[in-house]
């Protein structure tokens, strides 16, 4: 079954912009360390950084539910951290990073809910899987391209110079999105239902259950900015760990598709637990390191669970949510998990500082084995799976 236009331009959209965001991300530990932060600082930084993303994740699909358009949420959304270039490029304390990222975090908070509700409503729910693997795929594309460009123009512009040259992929992004249709929605729709708790307990089982496992996983999390500063303590230079990233996000991309596609095949929640116990192994891995050949054989690794359980995580929560406030609870459940991801990575840094990358990391593979045990004992619950295909586990 071939996939309609539609997920190929916001496939295109979200490459073009992950080309912007990941010319940046890899240099942000380096940056910050030249003025004067430490990993409690980045843990900071990158705590308040996804938080503020999944905050305004409920926000945007709640606000895109409610006035039944998808495209003004991606507009702003993608707008944000196109025009907000410069307070990176001019920084001169790890507060302006901060005041970037969130306000970066906080456009791709905005976009992600309507996004993912726009690329569910675009396909029948058999095709789920590939689409939203071939979306992570060009994502990730992107994000191999971005820390690559960033490889090659470091040594000629310097790092404030390939912050500035990130804006040109970001301007692209958004004359990319112009091409992008939503299909017209109903002009009377029934009345949302508050956002509070009574919403949520009206929201099925099968969601809320996994949802509560999410937030277990969450806590398991840390930002990709740690394993790259494992990488450099392991041994190797500020290029060489961007090049390593550049590997990374090559291989999530090139998996992403066959993976999402085998999703479709074997079920949502068998790759979803693969994703689970994957992200244990290289956590537990990164703890024990002892070299840079071992940390480089790790990242990888980690590519195979990204693409994994990002595409299909969020493929089978679109299973799991109501047609009508599918938006809303998409951005719910990115909200709860990335709210979560603020005190993970402050603990995370804070382990770090104190005992050493060994308990931080250690610490995690321990949570997302937790999060996997309970995530296979939720399985064993009789279920009615809306998508189509086998459900696995």
């Amino acid at each position: 079954m071939k996939l309609p236009t539609q997920v190929y331009l916001l496939g295109l959209v979200s490459f073009l912009m992950d080309v912007a965001s990941e010319m940046v991300y890899p240099l942000l530990p380096l940056f910050l360390t030249g003025l004067g932060a430490g990993a409690g600082v980045l843990g900071l930084v990158e705590g308040i950084a996804e938080a503020t993303a999944s905050l305004f994740k409920v926000v945007g699909g709640r606000v895109s539910d409610r006035v039944g358009r998808r495209k003004p949420l991606l507009l702003l959304g993608y707008g944000l951290p196109a025009f907000l270039r410069p307070i990176l490029a001019l920084a001169q304390s790890p507060a302006h990073v901060l005041l970037y990222r969130f306000l970066d975090r906080t456009g791709k908070g905005l976009r992600t809910a309507p996004r993912d509700a726009l690329l569910a409503e675009s396909v029948d729910k058999g095709a789920l899987g590939r689409a939203y693997g071939l979306h992570r795929g060009l994502d990730t594309l992107g994000a191999t391209v971005g820390p690559f460009l960033a490889f090659l123009l470091l040594p000629h512009l310097g790092i404030r110079g390939v912050f500035w040259a990130s804006a040109v992929p970001a301007f692209l992004a958004l004359l990319a999105l112009l091409w992008v249709k939503e299909a017209k929605r109903q002009e009377i729709r029934p009345p949302l239902p508050p956002l509070r708790l009574a919403y949520l307990r009206a929201l099925p089982a099968s969601y809320r259950r996994f949802l509560f496992i999410s937030g277990v996983f969450a806590l398991a999390l840390s930002s990709n900015a740690f394993l790259l500063l494992r990488l450099k303590e392991l041994g190797l230079s500020q290029e060489q760990v961007t090049l390593a990233y550049t590997g990374y996000n090559l291989l999530y991309a090139l998996l992403s598709y066959p993976l999402g596609s085998l999703a479709d095949r074997v079920g949502l929640r068998r790759v979803v637990a693969w994703g689970f116990g994957l992200y244990a192994l290289v956590y537990l891995g990164f703890a024990l390191a002892q070299s840079a050949l071992w940390g480089v054989a790790l990242l990888l690794l980690y590519a195979l669970y990204s693409a994994a359980f990002e595409g299909s995580s969020r493929a089978y929560l679109a299973t799991l949510v109501p047609e009508a406030t599918k938006a809303t609870a998409i951005g719910l459940y990115h909200t709860v998990v990335g709210v979560l991801l603020l005190p993970a990575s402050l603990v995370f840094g804070a382990l770090w500082q104190a005992y050493g990358p060994g308990l931080a990391f250690g610490a995690g593979a321990g949570l997302a084995l937790l999060a996997l045990a309970l995530f296979l004992l939720d399985g064993r619950r009789p279920r009615a799976y809306s998508g189509s295909g086998p459900t696995g586990l």
